[in-house]
């Protein structure tokens, strides 16, 4: 009897251990696969956050692709409307040839605006053989010191087409552009194309403010100037009476032949740095439009890419001056554009 129960007992002892074992095991796999588990988890995690990561950076690319397309577009649209309005000029110029452009008689006889009259002997002469005048329109901004130290950078000189009103408060920088070599020049007083372009008079009294502003300010006497939006703004027949009347007052002005594009919102500085680049190396006398007017984020972005670019292929940053090739989209004489 005693013998059966120590066998049982024995048994029952075998058995346990047995389970005690099995269940161990089963626990020791378990938590070998629950690390397993878990190691991939946060592997997954990881792959997971390099993902969205990516998403992001391509959402972000994508972003600006479609910021860069929708520049081109803009840019490409501003050359449409200048080809279509000097298309349309050509069109209605036919029946001017024979319209005297002499300047009115009585602005030399008993002259409203007496001052305006520049004086071109107070510009140096520069010289170089490949070279390109990079040009900023509606300044001074609080933009303008910026981009007048990163000119400095490359020992570039530039011109600024200034606009007095809304800029009275920046007109300390008139003086800095001058001072660090740069030409200052007109670009009117209040830019207004509806006002300055219905007579020969009310672009006049337009430019004597700025001209009397940029002279009050600074005692420099302009003797360039740019039409807002260009010379083939306004009515032919009166732009070329403009013409005449400003350069027998001693004025030239000056359009451009390089477009940065920055005069659209939607411009990037991908755009500009593009649209300059690519278009310098296509005109033998590249004349570029800029903009350091309030608001050109963009166009100050692009500035260093631009002066590095160009610097690198060989050109020398003038400033526009008495000797320089007037880039001209319309002229006094109605036989030429």
């Amino acid at each position: 009897m005693k013998k059966l129960t120590f066998i049982s007992v024995l048994a029952c002892a075998i058995l346990f251990l047995c389970i005690s074992g099995y269940l161990g095991f089963q626990y020791y796999g378990l938590g070998n696969r629950f690390q397993k588990l878990e190691a991939k988890a946060a592997e997954l995690q990881k792959n997971n956050s390099v993902l969205n990561e990516k998403l992001k950076q391509d959402a972000a690319h994508l972003e600006d692709k479609e910021g860069y397309i929708d520049g081109q577009k803009e840019y490409i649209s501003e050359l449409s409307e200048q080809i279509q309005a000097l298309s349309n000029n050509a069109g209605s110029e036919g029946d001017l040839e024979g319209e005297s452009w002499d300047s009115d008689s009585s602005y030399e006889e008993d002259d409203p605006y007496p001052n305006l009259y520049a004086d071109k002997d107070n510009l140096p002469v520069q010289t170089g053989q490949k070279y390109v005048y990079l040009t900023f329109d509606d300044g001074p901004s609080p933009l303008t010191p910026k981009v007048l130290d990163l000119l400095d950078q490359y020992n570039a000189h530039a011109t600024f087409f200034v606009v007095a009103k809304n800029n009275e408060e920046y007109a300390e920088y008139l003086s800095e552009i001058v001072e660090r070599g740069h030409t200052l020049a007109l670009h009117s007083y209040s830019h207004n194309y509806n006002l300055i372009y219905r007579s020969v008079d009310a672009f006049l009294s337009d430019y004597e403010q700025v001209y009397d502003w940029v002279y009050e300010e600074t005692g420099y006497s302009p003797c360039l100037f740019r039409f807002p939006g260009g010379s083939s703004n306004g009515s032919s027949y009166v732009v070329r009476k403009i013409i005449k009347e400003m350069e027998r007052r001693g004025f030239t002005h000056y359009d451009w032949n390089v477009s940065s594009g920055d005069g659209s919102n939607l411009t990037t500085s991908q755009n500009i740095i593009d649209n300059i680049c690519s278009n310098v190396g296509n005109v033998d006398n590249p004349v570029v439009l800029m903009h350091d007017g309030s608001g050109k984020n963009a166009t100050l972005a692009a500035l260093p890419t631009v002066l590095k670019n160009l610097s690198e292929a060989g050109y020398e940053f003038r400033s526009l001056d008495k000797n320089s090739q007037p880039v001209q989209q319309r002229t006094a004489n109605p036989s030429t554009p």
